[in-house]
């Protein structure tokens, strides 16, 4: 979990330093809150793909801490869900705090569960367009915004609405296989999207949902094995795969209150593992339960990350010198002497630092760009 909060903040900076690129407003990108605005940074964001019935919403749930999303065939997904989610650790691991514009309301999760049944069986024709978004905090999730699909199975999800999602190149695509349906993998068309769109699976992990279902089908337990193993078809081996059992973490039992321990979560999650280990007696430990998944969405974010920053920084880099040209030009318009050049590019860039640091600090990035950029200023400004 520490790990995802580290790489907020480092994708909050990265974020702030590509709008200054295009030249955009900060603050105001920043400030909107209503559910058609992107969280700060799509490095955070991960889409479930899978078919009707795969266990996408449960999947979730695991990550929530919380069954939140409806699950089972009465809580089929029949329009985009999106969750954004805020880790605070003073809150109680069995509270949800809905944030409505400025107010926060407690509210439990069989009350959010319902309220989306409700909303969801409203939906006509089997699919809606409108996103259904609810901003959440909790002490048990990861700050990630987490975006539940309904199953791309179906004839009246189309590729407009799934691109919609999925094209943000820095989203995370989660794609949901139950165990059952691991010897046909190569057939899945969350699997071909996810390829159309990643086709190096640099943003792409797998999941094996229902692992508990399939442990007495010999054939599927060796396919998702081999999955694992990374020795699955050629178009699965660069995918990192997590195995689940999903629902059955006893998350709903824990939440009820049976269990009076702040650590009944994480030991529901211990208990998870364990039993995977029993099913899967020949997968790494490393990729097994809902920590795995959370340790492997890490990875993809920040190895995604590092795919994004040398671009960034040759941006920002580039801006350094429009910025020092457009320094040179103003001190040659209003001084005549060096002495003078040096004082009014001594004070821009002063200047220019305060709200530079304003809007990149506290990230990787600024630090090592304002580094640069200083330096550069001052050996120039030396040699004149």
């Amino acid at each position: 979990m520490e790990a995802i909060e580290e790489l907020t903040r480092l994708s909050e900076s990265m974020r702030q330093a590509s709008a200054l690129l295009a030249d955009e407003d900060v603050d105001e990108t920043t400030s909107s809150s209503s559910p058609s605005s992107s969280r700060s940074s799509t490095f955070l964001n991960v889409v479930a793909l899978g078919n009707v019935g795969a266990g996408k919403s449960a999947v979730l749930n695991s990550l929530i801490g919380h069954p939140v999303l409806p699950t089972g065939e009465n809580g089929a997904t029949r329009a985009p869900i999106s969750i954004d989610l805020s880790r605070d650790s003073s809150v109680s691991s069995k509270s949800i705090i809905l944030q409505i514009d400025s107010k926060n309301q407690q509210v439990s999760a069989s009350a959010l569960r319902h309220s989306l049944q409700e909303r969801l069986s409203k939906v006509s024709s089997g699919r809606s367009r409108d996103e259904i978004y609810l901003k959440l905090r909790t002490s048990t999730a990861p700050p990630l915004k987490l975006i539940d699909l309904p199953g791309v199975d179906q004839r009246i999800v189309d590729d407009s609405m799934i691109s919609e999602y999925v094209q943000h190149n820095d989203a995370i695509l989660l794609v949901v296989i139950p165990a059952i349906q691991a010897p046909e993998i190569s057939s899945s068309r969350a699997l071909r999207i996810a390829k159309e769109y990643d086709a190096e699976s640099t943003r792409t992990v797998g999941i094996i949902s229902k692992i508990d279902q399939a442990a007495t089908d010999s054939k599927a337990i060796a396919a998702v094995q081999a999955l694992l193993l990374n020795q699955g078809p050629p178009k699965t081996s660069d995918i990192p795969w997590v195995a689940l059992i999903g629902q059955s973490v006893s998350i709903a039992s824990v939440q009820s209150g049976s269990a009076s321990s702040e650590s009944s979560l994480e030991t529901a999650w211990r208990a998870e593992s364990e039993s995977l280990k029993s099913i899967l007696t020949g997968a790494p430990q490393s990729k097994l339960g809902r920590v795995a998944l959370v340790d492997v969405l890490a990875g993809q974010i920040r190895s995604r990350m590092r795919l994004r920053v040398p671009s960034l920084l040759s941006g920002l880099q580039g801006k350094s010198q429009i910025v020092q040209d457009e320094m040179v030009r103003l001190g040659e318009q209003m001084v005549s002497s060096s002495e003078g050049t040096r004082a009014l590019a001594l004070e821009l860039c002063r200047e220019f630092e305060d709200k530079f640091l304003l809007h990149l600090i506290g990230g990787e990035v600024s630090s090592f760009f304002l580094k640069h950029l200083m330096h550069h200023f001052y050996y120039n400004w030396k040699r004149d």
